[in-house]
């Protein structure tokens, strides 16, 4: 009984659809109930806009270098040298035997301790400690300060 019924409730849906379909499609097109109104349309008022009242500095330089700019430094003496052998420099030293992998809070003591690596072997160091002649200046969250023969360098954590 329940089949039938639905079946019903099928059929009454397709037929509303299909006579929807059929009077739009072959309906007469007689004039709309809107057009019967009359909209009267005037002119544009292009001078209705208010004036811009924007005033521009123009106190940067050209981006296009087509003024140069006056040069008002005085200018300067170049001594010319033969050679630049004399300059003494320091060897830049490399740092990547230490590596910083995070710090643990120690609640007892109230202390970050850094845990670093030293040439592949990892070492557990509070402020101020010295570890391999290292010495770990200052323990911050996401980096390190550490001191090695005299030379002190900022450690950032690696991913």
């Amino acid at each position: 009984m329940l089949t039938y019924g639905l079946g019903l409730v099928v059929l009454v849906v397709w037929g509303l659809i299909i006579y929807r379909v059929v009077d739009a499609a072959g309906g007469d097109d007689g004039p709309l109930p809107s057009a019967t109104v009359k909209i009267s349309k005037g002119p544009y008022n292009d001078f209705a806009l208010a004036a811009d009242t924007t005033k521009l500095l123009l106190n940067y330089r050209d981006p296009f270098g087509l003024v140069k700019q006056k040069d008002t430094a005085a200018p300067v003496k170049r001594l010319h040298f033969k050679s630049v052998a004399a300059l003494a420099s320091k060897p830049a030293f490399n740092w990547g035997f230490i590596q910083y992998s995070g710090y643990m809070y120690n609640p007892s003591s109230k202390k970050m301790v850094a845990l670093i690596s030293i040439n592949g072997k990892s070492e557990m160091i509070t402020e101020g400690a010295t570890k391999d002649n290292i010495k770990l200046i200052k323990n911050m969250r996401d980096s390190i300060k550490i001191s090695y023969n005299g030379m002190t360098k900022f450690i950032s954590r690696r991913p």
